[in-house]
C-alpha cells in the first residue's frame, strides 16, 4: 500500500470494466471446446479493419520528419482544422460560413474532449450533467473523478432505447437538488449518437427538441458523436443561426477513419468556448499527436469514398448480425447502430440461477449471462450491468424518473466492428448452445 494518500474522487471512481469481461475469454481457450471452436471477441468497439492504405502510407511518411517531432498548436493544426470544418460542412450539408477551422478543435482523443469540457463547465462538488441510462461508463467515470453528479435520462427499452425527454425536463425542473449533502445544479445534457453501448440512433427531429429544452434551460446540448460517419443525417443542428450559444459536439478520428492508436478526437463548438478548451488543453495534451495531424489532412476529401465504403460494410454487418440472433429463440436485437447491438437475453433464464452458478437468492442478471457466455460457450460481451450505477444503490436509483424498467439488467451489449461476418455467423450456435446449457 502507498505511504501517501489518493484523491477521494479517484478512488470512489469505479474501475474500468472491460478487463473484467476480457478476463472471461482465457477461460473458455483453456477448455477442450476452443480446440474446434475459436474465441469469438465482440467486447470492444474497435475497428476490425486497418485504415486506408493511403493514411498508412502517409503515417509512415511522415513519422519519420524533424516535423513531426515539434510541438504544435494547442487547439491542433491549422490544416487540420480547416480540413475537418469542411468535411463537417459536407456531412451536413452546409453553406462555408455555417462551420469553419474557428469553430473546431483538435484533441488527443474524444473522451480527452469529454473530460475537457467538464473541467471548463462544471464547478466540483456543485454540478451535474444529464447523461443518457445505459450510460457509457467513461463518461460516468469521466464525471466520478471531476466530483460531478450523473443524473441520468432513462432510455426506454420498448422504444428502442431513445431517452425520455419527459423525464429529463423533470431533472431540470427539479433544477439544484441536495446529494450527499451537497447542492448541485444541471450544468450540461450530453447525448451519445449512435449510442454506446445500445446503438440507439437519434433522428434529427428528436435531436431538436433536445436542442430546444437546453435552450430553455440555458446549458449547452453537448453530442457525443464519435459514430457520426455510420449514419447519413446526423442532424440540422448546424442550421440553425445561434448554434454556438448551445450545441458542443464531439467527434473522434478512431473509428471512421480506423485511427484509435493515433489518439485523435475534436470538439466543434464556438470560438469563445474553444479559447477555454485551449487553456485546459495546454495542461493537459499541449498539443494533439502531430504525426496522425499531419498525415491525414491532405487526404480527407480523398477518404470520403472511405468512409462511405466502411460505414456500408457496418451497416450490412448490424444487418447480418440482427438475422442470427433473431433466429436463436428467446433472444432479441432491441437496438442497433454505429458499432453496437444492445440485445435482450432469453426471459426463462431468470430461472436458471443454480445452472449460472449463482448462490442461494441471487437474482439473474447480465453479468452472470455474459460471463456464462464467455466462459462456457466463447463469445465475450459486456453486460448491460457495465453501463448502469448498482442495482443494489437505491438512492442513485430513487433519484431516476422512469427508471424502473431498466433495472431489469436483462441486455448485453455486442460489438461487431471488430469482427468479420463470418465470425457473426458463427454466433448463432454459441447462443444455442448457452440456451442449451440452461436447459432451454
Amino acid at each position: 500500500m502507498p505511504r501517501f494518500a489518493l484523491a477521494p474522487a479517484v478512488r470512489a471512481t469505479a474501475a474500468p470494466p472491460i478487463p473484467k469481461a476480457k478476463a472471461w475469454g482465457p477461460v473458455y481457450a483453456a477448455s477442450a471446446a476452443a480446440r474446434t471452436a475459436p474465441l469469438l471477441d465482440l467486447s470492444q468497439g474497435v475497428p476490425g479493419t486497418p485504415p486506408d492504405a493511403r493514411v498508412l502510407a502517409a503515417l509512415a511518411d511522415v513519422a519519420g520528419t524533424f516535423e513531426a517531432a515539434k510541438y504544435g498548436a494547442i487547439l491542433g493544426e491549422p490544416g487540420l482544422r480547416a480540413g475537418l470544418a469542411a468535411e463537417l460542412r459536407v456531412k451536413y450539408g452546409l453553406d462555408d460560413g455555417a462551420l469553419t477551422a474557428d469553430d473546431v478543435a483538435i484533441t488527443t482523443g474524444c473522451n480527452m474532449a469529454f473530460l475537457n469540457l467538464l473541467m471548463i463547465l462544471c464547478e466540483p462538488n456543485t454540478s451535474s450533467v444529464l447523461i443518457p441510462l445505459p450510460s457509457y461508463f467513461n463518461h460516468a467515470m469521466s464525471l466520478s473523478l471531476q466530483s460531478v453528479v450523473a443524473d441520468y435520462i432513462p432510455a426506454d427499452p420498448s422504444a428502442g432505447f431513445q431517452p425520455s425527454l419527459a423525464a429529463a425536463r423533470a431533472i431540470l425542473e427539479r433544477g439544484t437538488r441536495a446529494v450527499n449533502g451537497r447542492e448541485v445544479t444541471p450544468r450540461a445534457i450530453v447525448l451519445v449518437t449512435p449510442n454506446n453501448p445500445t446503438g440507439a440512433v437519434y433522428a434529427p427531429d428528436t435531436l431538436k427538441q433536445w436542442y430546444t429544452l437546453a435552450q430553455e434551460f440555458n446549458i449547452p446540448l453537448v453530442l457525443d458523436e464519435t459514430y457520426r460517419d455510420f449514419v447519413d443525417a446526423p442532424h440540422r443542428l448546424f442550421e440553425e443561426p445561434d448554434w454556438r450559444d448551445t450545441l458542443v459536439t464531439l467527434g473522434s478520428f478512431s473509428k471512421g477513419y480506423r485511427l484509435p492508436g493515433h489518439r485523435l478526437g475534436s470538439i466543434t463548438a464556438g470560438p469563445e468556448l474553444l479559447q477555454q478548451v485551449a487553456t485546459v488543453l495546454d495542461c493537459m495534451q499541449i498539443c494533439p499527436p502531430r504525426t496522425a495531424q499531419l498525415a491525414i489532412t491532405p487526404l480527407l476529401p480523398a477518404l470520403r469514398g472511405d468512409l462511405a465504403a466502411g460505414n456500408a460494410a457496418i451497416a450490412a454487418r448490424r444487418s447480418l448480425f440482427e438475422r442470427v440472433v433473431s433466429a436463436v429463440p428467446g433472444w432479441r436485437v432491441v437496438s442497433s447502430g454505429g458499432y453496437f447491438a444492445y440485445v435482450q437475453f432469453p426471459a426463462a433464464y431468470r430461472e436458471r440461477a443454480d445452472a449460472l452458478g449463482l448462490k442461494a437468492g441471487e437474482s439473474v442478471g447480465s453479468e452472470a449471462v455474459a460471463r456464462a457466455l464467455g466462459e462456457r460457450c466463447g463469445v465475450v460481451t459486456l453486460p448491460g450491468a457495465f453501463f448502469m450505477p448498482p442495482l443494489e444503490d437505491a438512492a442513485v436509483w430513487d433519484a431516476i424518473p422512469e427508471g424502473d424498467a431498466l433495472r431489469a439488467d436483462q441486455w448485453i451489449r455486442f460489438a461487431i466492428a471488430n469482427v468479420s461476418d463470418e465470425t457473426i455467423a458463427q454466433l448463432g450456435p454459441r447462443l444455442a448452445q448457452l440456451n442449451a446449457l440452461l436447459g432451454l
